[in-house]
């Protein structure tokens, strides 16, 4: 959508992929999943909520280089985040891209474990995205503005470069 963070993040992205010769971009069902779409073309692979991880696992462990995960914010807390776990504690590296639009937005911008807010919208406790990641052990996790291109492509590139797992919450 038009004003929608994610078609800044997908830009950046490709920006540092086109580096590469063989880069791997894995997806999740979401509106991010509108990625693999043209103008952007982003996603080389979209199995199921919380597949990306893995698939960006499995692809790293594999020589695959360099490899990304783009997640939403809904759909990394429903099943992305057992997968985070999981390369975390199997030493993987690659950088997972969580996208952060405070909602459940293709299915109906429902509520969800992070916007602190029940389904029926009343206060609750609002899960801290980053603070999750740093409590399974993600050795990097960064908060970027999606709409700040330039130091999104910075960060994603430094990523890429790295010998370690990384966390982008944009």
């Amino acid at each position: 959508c038009q004003g929608c963070g994610h078609r800044d993040m997908y830009k950046a992205l490709n920006e540092v992929a086109a580096e590469y010769e063989n880069p791997r971009i894995f997806g999740d069902i979401g509106c991010y999943t509108l990625g693999a779409l043209p103008p952007f073309q982003a996603l080389h692979a979209c199995v199921e909520m919380g597949a990306s991880i893995t698939m960006a696992k499995g692809a790293s462990d594999a020589g695959q280089f360099p490899a990304f995960a783009v997640i939403g914010d809904s759909t990394f807390l429903h099943t992305g985040i057992n997968s985070l776990i999981n390369s975390v504690c199997n030493k993987s590296t690659g950088t997972v891209i969580i996208l952060d639009n405070r909602t459940t937005g293709m299915t109906g911008h429902q509520e969800h474990s992070a916007t602190g807010k029940t389904l029926k919208g009343d206060d609750t406790y609002a899960i801290n995205l980053k603070d999750l990641c740093v409590a399974v052990g993600v050795p990097v996790v960064l908060e970027i503005d999606a709409f700040d291109v330039e130091t999104l492509e910075k960060e994603i590139k430094k990523s890429v470069n790295g010998d370690v797992l990384t966390v982008i919450i944009a």
